[in-house]
């Protein structure tokens, strides 16, 4: 199988440099990227860099195209003449639907919508897969065999992708953001930025892995920390005044209603 690669940069790169490890042996690459740079250390590993779209489109049987969601029509446009039933076109635009890339593809091949989250970039990916009507069972289970090497794999319906996006793909930056939050209280607090931040990727990394082996309500988890009269529970009783919860759940609402407004725009 030859895995071609269109879009290099940050998630495109981290993919393709993933499924070098994960692929089946004797799987073969190439990628096109218009910064030739992107692709120095995984040409290194064996990629085959190639001079445009349309030659990745060509040699590949499954094509990655990870350009911006502004791009995608034209790229698919420019390579649309050589693409055939046998390959596999893969997407990871936001809010570009599978009629979009179907209408712009000319839909001779199968296509596949997948959402990836950053953390994918350290093997630590959630994914969500939509799959079109003529691509097999035996593909589909492919691809998410290839992609479970990299992350969590979920398939879903395609009228579930904005609320994905929005809760998943969007998550790190709401988790980043408090976890800066955190560090700067613990600069404030006389810590070292060093340490601070530290301390704080250490306590979400034991957050998540307590929450995964605890099979208890995230609430319980909450309560468990909170001693009467203690200074855990002034701290929460600040969070619940100030509306902590709604506060994140609003944020995601909005997250979702701008990717149902991105879909209906591609």
């Amino acid at each position: 199988m030859m895995i071609g690669c269109i879009g290099c940069g940050n998630m495109g790169g981290a993919l393709l440099e993933g499924l070098l490890h994960s692929a089946p042996q004797g799987s073969r690459f190439c990628a096109y990227t218009r910064t030739p740079s992107r692709l120095a250390h995984l040409e290194a590993q064996g990629v085959l860099r190639l001079k445009s779209a349309r030659e990745v489109a060509e040699q590949a049987d499954l094509l990655l195209l990870c350009v911006k969601p502004a791009q995608v029509s034209a790229v698919l446009k420019d390579i649309a003449g050589v693409l055939t039933a046998e390959k596999v076109l893969l997407s990871v635009a936001a809010g570009v639907s599978l009629a979009s890339l179907a209408r712009d593809s000319g839909a001779v091949c199968p296509l596949v919508r997948c959402m990836p989250d950053t953390p994918a970039l350290v093997g630590k990916g959630v994914f969500a897969f939509a799959f079109s009507e003529n691509l097999s069972r035996e593909q589909a289970e492919e691809i998410l065999t290839l992609f479970r090497a990299l992350g969590l794999c979920f398939e879903l319906a395609e009228s579930q992708f904005a609320a994905f996006s929005a809760l998943i793909g969007a998550g790190p930056a709401y988790i980043f953001a408090m976890m800066q939050a955190l560090v700067q209280a613990g600069v404030t607090l006389g810590f070292s930025h060093d340490s601070s931040r530290k301390m704080v990727q250490a306590l979400v990394e034991g957050c998540a892995v307590m929450a995964e082996k605890t099979p208890v309500h995230l609430a319980r988890l909450k309560d468990n920390v909170c001693s009467p009269h203690g200074l855990t529970i002034e701290g929460v009783n600040v969070l619940d005044r100030r509306g902590f919860s709604g506060i994140v759940l609003d944020a995601v609402l909005a997250a979702n209603a701008r990717g149902l407004a991105m879909e209906k725009e591609s």
